[in-house]
């Protein structure tokens, strides 16, 4: 089994299974991003930079480390 990167500028996923003859292989993540971008140029939008996820933080716990309740 062949290594099947994702054509989006900078994306580093290798194990696609979308693909376009005319654009290439695009991972979830990446078809994700396209789907909510909605009527999108796919050239421009395979040329942009994929957003990485905000990874979610308990701030309850983030806070209550700096001030804990004595």
């Amino acid at each position: 089994m062949g290594v099947l990167e994702c054509a989006r500028r900078d994306c580093e996923n290798i194990m696609c299974d979308r693909y376009s003859p005319e654009y290439g292989y695009i991972c979830d993540e990446c078809f994700e991003e396209l789907v909510e971008a909605g009527p999108v140029d796919i050239e421009s939008f395979m040329g942009t930079r994929r957003k990485r996820p905000v990874p979610d933080i308990d701030w309850y716990s983030h806070y209550n480390e700096i001030f804990p309740d004595r």
